[in-house]
């Protein structure tokens, strides 16, 4: 997992330049005032950004998930969210080689930690990293987000 700031990009030079280029385009996306939450494509093949609205929940409410072809990149673009995370992944898990809709969803996490994004913090979760999206900071809130999904190959 990777965090950083969309105004601050610099700060994560490490990360490939292709993942900064979607970040960057998902962020544009993000702040036209004409776009409605949905899903939008980004100049690279397979890869899109979905702008979503919710109300974040308290953690025990809410479930684990994890990928396998795709990149998933949290933006905030409004609000706060914490977010919990974990780079443990049982070896059944880990074996598997797909997933329906490249989403499989986990109640119990190993050695789970959590950050907390603010408008304009991401959160980069590679595949087989498990991440616990829409968790309520203190107090159920809305939260806006531009959830940008990379193919894994892009980056290869």
């Amino acid at each position: 997992m990777v965090f950083g700031n969309v105004e601050k990009l610099s700060l994560v030079g490490y990360i490939h330049p292709m993942m900064k280029k979607m970040i960057q385009e998902a962020w544009a996306v993000a702040q036209d005032d004409t776009k409605q939450d949905g899903k939008y494509d980004l100049s690279q093949p397979g890869a899109f950004v979905v702008l979503a609205t919710a109300e974040t929940e308290p953690t025990s409410a809410r479930k684990a998930e994890f990928h396998k072809d795709y990149i998933d990149v949290q933006v905030v673009t409004h609000g706060t969210e914490k977010l919990g995370y974990s780079n443990e992944l049982s070896d059944e898990l880990l074996a598997l080689e797909q997933l329906e809709n490249d989403v499989a969803f986990m109640h119990e996490v190993t050695k789970e930690q959590f950050v907390c994004l603010n408008s304009g913090d991401f959160a980069v979760f590679y595949p087989n990293q498990v991440h616990r999206p829409l968790c309520a900071v203190e107090q159920p809130a809305e939260v806006s987000k531009a959830i940008v999904k990379i193919p894994h190959t892009l980056l290869v």
